[in-house]
């Protein structure tokens, strides 16, 4: 069963500007440290170029949040969290050319969004390039130090190698994310193991290149003070419990699944993203027109294939039964109006169904 949501917007974006990037962040009551603010609205582009959306799976409104994100949306989930439906919820509200899901308690380089703006080529055109931009991200097992406000102090902690975790930070057009169904809000992907990969493998089988960012501006991830969030970690029967899903190395099986089959869509498609997606299709003709509504989302219904089972099985017969009918027609009616006034009628009717063929 789907899980239900009660979504409440507290901040909107009222800016008319064409914004180049949304930078979504996603909180489910976890959030000990909003750092991520100060780094984000530090970069060195214009704040009228990039928003700040703040998605709280849950219920609480964090005042720093009201203050320094653009949009403030809580979700009002229950039981264990889903997040691909809070991406999905920052994606529809979205008003930037390309879309960014990222940790949200990470340090942002100053030149973070800017190389985001470059890569997709936004600096030159208003369409970005199409691409599944990764983003690498250092990790420690150091808690985030009090004072912290230059990122060259970084460099005094100890970091982990880089790797290319793609749960951490991914970057893609919001045209996109709409064209392949945005996240999947499968069951499966409820819970500790998700991420925005499950968008951006699906891209990556539709022939959208996926690059690997420039190491100069990965991210930055301290660890938390709960020992179940530590970086390194043992086994934790508390984050085991956020596990909803077998899995892959950590990685949520029906996205490798997906990533493996070469699968496009989500299993479970948000309705508002599906609304959206078959809306900016561009059909050229009537005629294709009529055949691209004919059902609800989930197909053909099982009465309908039934019904048409039956036409097709007495296909043969009908046919039959119809020639036999016309033949019997033709003759009458030539021998009623005439050879000639007969042909001028049928001549007349071929006319017509020839420019309805058209």
């Amino acid at each position: 069963m789907r899980e239900k949501q009660h979504i409440t917007v507290h901040k909107s974006n009222p800016s008319n500007n064409l914004l180049k990037v949304s930078v979504i962040l996603l909180d489910w009551s976890c959030r000990e440290r909003f750092h991520s603010f100060d780094w984000l609205n530090r970069q060195n582009v214009p704040r009228k170029q990039y928003e700040l959306i703040w998605i709280e799976l849950y219920d609480r409104v964090v005042p720093v949040a009201m203050e320094k994100a653009d949009v403030v949306i809580t979700c009002g989930q229950n039981g264990v969290y889903h997040k691909h439906m809070g991406y999905n919820i920052g994606l529809l509200h979205s008003k930037g050319k390309v879309v960014v899901i990222c940790d949200s308690d990470a340090v942002f380089p100053e030149d973070f969004v800017t190389s985001i703006i470059k890569t997709f080529n936004l600096a030159k055109s208003d369409i970005p390039d199409s691409l599944v931009l990764m983003h690498y991200q250092w990790r420690s097992s150091v808690l985030y130090p009090d004072g912290l406000s230059e990122i060259e102090e970084l460099t005094k902690y100890s970091w982990a190698d880089l790797w290319p975790n793609v749960g951490a930070c991914m970057s893609v057009s919001r045209s996109d994310a709409i064209r392949f169904g945005g996240f999947d809000e499968h069951k499966s992907f409820r819970g500790y193991i998700c991420g925005p990969y499950d968008l951006g493998w699906r891209l990556i089988n539709a022939g959208i290149p996926e690059r690997w960012h420039d190491e100069s501006v990965a991210i930055w991830h301290f660890s938390h003070p709960d020992p179940p969030a530590t970086y390194g970690q043992s086994f934790s029967l508390k984050m085991w419990r956020e596990k909803r899903y077998p899995h892959i190395n950590h990685h949520a099986l029906k996205a490798v699944e997906a990533f493996s089959t070469g699968r496009l869509l989500p299993i479970d498609e948000n309705l508002e993203i599906y609304e959206l997606r078959m809306q900016n299709r561009q059909i050229d003709t009537e005629f294709e027109r009529k055949y691209s509504c004919l059902t609800e989302r989930a197909g053909f219904s099982k009465w309908k294939i039934t019904y048409l089972y039956i036409l097709f099985f007495f296909e043969p017969f009908i046919q039959a039964t119809k020639s036999i009918f016309l033949t019997y027609i033709s003759h009458h009616l030539k021998k009623l109006i005439g050879p000639k006034k007969y042909e001028q009628v049928k001549s007349r009717l071929k006319s017509i169904n020839g420019n309805k063929a058209n």
